[in-house]
């Protein structure tokens, strides 16, 4: 490999190696990033001190904070619109949307009953959240597992905040005979991502405001389904046409607010409250022949 020249390094490092007799697929992915990592620093003429800030930034966002215990990778796909184009790529045609987990999901979550509350927080709204788990007949889907979490009402999540007891606005459901599945919860609140890192710096240096529409997650899994992953947000959010993860789709779901003092008698509550229903809709592993 001698005379390496810049009309010849792309295909050499390309070809260095096996040429994907290995790994297949890993090579179709290694040479088309490896050609568009070439292109673009050709396209811009990068210097050596832009590199090197590259190199910075990369080893930056890898590290470890109390923000995101895991690291901003994650975050950082989120920003670029990575993980939401790689949902919009392979979400299902039929049944509901899947969406950015976020770097915030903890597995394992307390398990709780219908009905019971989702977490603590004293000034929150309450909201009561309900629907159903379906297939693509509408017919229901029982014992289907809902694994939920969100942030507070002051839109932090319980990893976030010392404040809060663990668990703290995270809980796994399982629907009942009727696919139903209802829990009490606050309504979140919109919020930052965590801009102390390299990817806030980012943010700032292009000036692109940091703020998600307030949204709850899910995961909702039942075995011949296939899992999905997802978000529903809420209606009259002032970010819900420029959340910074452009994960903004068409699950949005409008609050009835309730204060008559049968409803709030009704409801245990001792100021207005909330409700929504949302259904989900989840893919089987397997069609009937001739569908996709």
């Amino acid at each position: 490999m001698q005379n390496i020249a810049l009309n010849t390094i792309t295909q050499a490092v390309i070809n260095h190696g096996d040429r994907g007799k290995s790994h297949p697929r890993l090579y179709e992915i290694y040479t088309s990033l490896i050609r568009h990592l070439h292109d673009f620093v050709r396209e811009v003429n990068l210097t050596q001190s832009e590199l090197q800030q590259g190199r910075n930034f990369i080893n930056q966002v890898s590290h470890h904070t109390q923000e995101i215990p895991t690291g901003e990778i994650h975050l950082l796909t989120d920003l670029l619109g990575i993980s939401e184009l790689v949902e919009l790529l392979h979400d299902a045609e039929r049944g509901t949307e899947s969406n950015l987990e976020g770097p915030l999901y903890v597995p394992n979550a307390p398990e709780r009953l219908l009905g019971d509350r989702l977490g603590i927080d004293a000034e929150g709204d309450s909201l009561f959240l309900s629907g159903r788990v379906l297939n693509f007949n509408g017919q229901p889907i029982a014992n289907a597992l809902i694994d939920v979490w969100q942030p507070n009402s002051k839109g932090l999540y319980d990893i976030q905040n010392p404040s809060q007891p663990q668990g703290n606005f995270r809980g796994r459901f399982k629907t009942d005979k009727s696919g139903k599945y209802m829990f009490e919860t606050v309504v979140p609140l919109g919020y930052s991502v965590p801009v102390s890192g390299p990817s806030g710096e980012l943010l700032r240096l292009l000036g692109r405001h940091p703020w998600r529409a307030a949204h709850i997650h899910f995961k909702v899994s039942s075995s011949e389904y296939s899992s999905l992953t997802t978000q529903i947000f809420i209606a009259g959010d002032p970010h819900l046409d420029s959340d910074t993860t452009f994960a903004v789709r068409a699950a949005i779901v409008q609050l009835q607010k309730h204060e008559s003092p049968d409803e709030l008698k009704a409801h245990n509550q001792s100021k207005p409250f909330y409700t929504t229903e949302f259904d989900f809709v989840l893919k089987p592993i397997t069609f009937p022949s001739g569908e996709s």
